[in-house]
This record gives C-alpha cells, sequence and structure tokens, in this order.
C-alpha cells in the first residue's frame, strides 16, 4: 500500500516539459514587441487583462496587481522569459514567437515550461493553467486590431473612383465656415461641368504652421472631366480596386488624430507602404462639422 505514495512522490521530483502553441495575426518581429512591454502584455495576461487599469503598477520590465506580478526577462529577439509570481509562488515560462505560414501577416507563438510529471499527468498547478490560457489570449489579442490599436481597422479596396478636388490654406478657428465652403465650391463646379454629383464627400486637414490649417476636399463625380494642372479645381482619380485600410467611426471630430496615428502603427507593424495621404469620407449627410461635433466617418488610408 505505500508504493503508490512513494511513487507519487517520486513523480513529483520527475522533471518534465510542456509546450504548447498557437497562431495569430501579426508579424514575428512586430509581435515581439508586444509580448516585452508590459503595458501591452497587461492588455492580453490575465489577471492583470482583467483589472481596472488605474489598479496596476508598471516599471519598464514589470507590472504588478494586488499579490500577482509579472517580470519580463528577455532572452532574445524572438524568446521572452516570464517571471509569474502570486504572493509567496513563483514560476518561469516561456513564449517563443516565429513566423506562421503566411510570414507577412501571422505568427507562430510556443509556450514550453518545466513541471515535474505529476504536475503534468494532472494538468498542471493553478500558474501553469492560467499560462495556457494567456497564450491563446495571445494569439486571440494579435488578431484583433481593436485591442492593439484600439480602433476595427479593416482592409478594403477602392469602389468611388472619380472626384472633383481643391485644397485650401485656412484659419483654423475659420474651420467649420471653410470646410463647408469648400465643399459648396466643389458641388457648384460640378454643376458648371455638367457632371452628375454622386454624393460622396471625402476630406483630409493638417496642420500647417501655427495660425495655418490646409483643408483637401473632393467629391465623387460620374464621369471623368477635362481639367489642367493649374485649375484650383481638378480632376483626380484613384485606382479602382487598390488597397486602403479602413475604420468606420462615430464619434467627436477631434478623434481623427488618433485614427489616422493607429492606422499608421497599422501599416508599418504589417509592412505596407503609404500610397497617398488618409482621407475621411462622410457616411451622413452634412459637412462643415466642429472639432466637438459627432460625425460618422469611414476613414481611409491609401497603401500598397
Amino acid at each position: 500500500m505505500l508504493i503508490i505514495p512513494f511513487l507519487l512522490l517520486g513523480l513529483y521530483f520527475v522533471p518534465a516539459r510542456v509546450t504548447e502553441s498557437t497562431e495569430g495575426g501579426f508579424q514575428a518581429l512586430k509581435a515581439a514587441e508586444h509580448m516585452m512591454d508590459p503595458v501591452r502584455v497587461a492588455k492580453w495576461m490575465e489577471p492583470f487583462a482583467s483589472a481596472d487599469p488605474s489598479d496596476l503598477r508598471f516599471t519598464p520590465q514589470s507590472v504588478s496587481y494586488g499579490p500577482d506580478t509579472l517580470v519580463i526577462l528577455r532572452e532574445t529577439a524572438v524568446d521572452i522569459k516570464y517571471k509569474r509570481s502570486t504572493g509567496s509562488k513563483s514560476r518561469y515560462f516561456l513564449i517563443s514567437v516565429e513566423p506562421g505560414a503566411d510570414k507577412r501577416h501571422s505568427s507562430n507563438f510556443k509556450l514550453s515550461y518545466i513541471t515535474s510529471l505529476l504536475n503534468k499527468w494532472r494538468g498542471g498547478d493553478p500558474l501553469e493553467k492560467e499560462m495556457r490560457k494567456n497564450l491563446q489570449n495571445l494569439g486571440r489579442y494579435m488578431g484583433d486590431p481593436v485591442s492593439i490599436y484600439g480602433f476595427d481597422i479593416k482592409r478594403i479596396t477602392v469602389t468611388d473612383t472619380t472626384f472633383l478636388f481643391t485644397s485650401k490654406v485656412i484659419d483654423p478657428k475659420m474651420f467649420a465656415i471653410e470646410s463647408k465652403g469648400i465643399f459648396d465650391l466643389l458641388i457648384n463646379e460640378a454643376k458648371k461641368r455638367n457632371v452628375s454629383y454622386n454624393g460622396v464627400r471625402i476630406f483630409h486637414t493638417e496642420e500647417s504652421g501655427k495660425d495655418q490649417r490646409v483643408i483637401y476636399a473632393g467629391i465623387g463625380i460620374s464621369r471623368s472631366v477635362e481639367t489642367s494642372a493649374d485649375d484650383a479645381v481638378r480632376c483626380k482619380k484613384m485606382p479602382f480596386g487598390h488597397n486602403l485600410l479602413s475604420v468606420d467611426y462615430e464619434g467627436p471630430y477631434y478623434n481623427l488624430g488618433k485614427i489616422y496615428q493607429a492606422m499608421d502603427d497599422y501599416r508599418a507593424d504589417n509592412g505596407m507602404t503609404s500610397m497617398a495621404i488618409p482621407f475621411h469620407k462622410y457616411l451622413t449627410d452634412g459637412y462643415g462639422f466642429t472639432d466637438s461635433q459627432t460625425v460618422k466617418l469611414r476613414v481611409c488610408y491609401p497603401v500598397y
């Protein structure tokens, strides 16, 4: 009868390696950045991801929440070692990342750690079970633009191709009035040229010095018209079927800068090249909005 307890005791001291893997939609080296930064790790690793962010405590290499602490110990560019502690108990885990089948847009994540043969047979201790769940969380996080960038960034293609387009330098204090005026100008120009305006309105704005802002506007038209490079209003075409990053957004106009930055981060992370300036397309009637007004837009970023 004493054999079984002694056998179990012996299994407790026999080391065993456990490995598990999952896949996520991100380049390997870029994915590793999200595995080494404590602020980013806290977005996918429990118990930190479920905590109120104000209750988390960060250092350059760690995050803590009550009795729970994670210390990030980088081994190589693609092998990240974690020391996970809760109270007096600590365990070490290694997560490695390598390119997935689609090397440009996916990665494989492999978790490995040393445990006892008895623990492996029982399915692991609480920290081991938690880390295996966190591996799956990591894979889901890497495939979710909202978690990483804060916005639901999608990949679409150009459908509206022909525009009357113009730009103007304005006083920022006159933004709402000037942005309405520039669209009125374009709509009147379409009437003069006897072309149909199809309701599509695109817009972009950027700062130009302390007291100046440049606004760019375009309206969709039914066919091309002859214009020259010197004309104040020009006909421009977008290549049908070319790639766009897009975010459908409803909220205050002043958040556009955050969306553009998130899209540029997504572009860089996924090895894309900017093809033209980003722009937004109004999804509801109207134009000439103030910075604080709620708007419904599709923000687009041409890439290849």
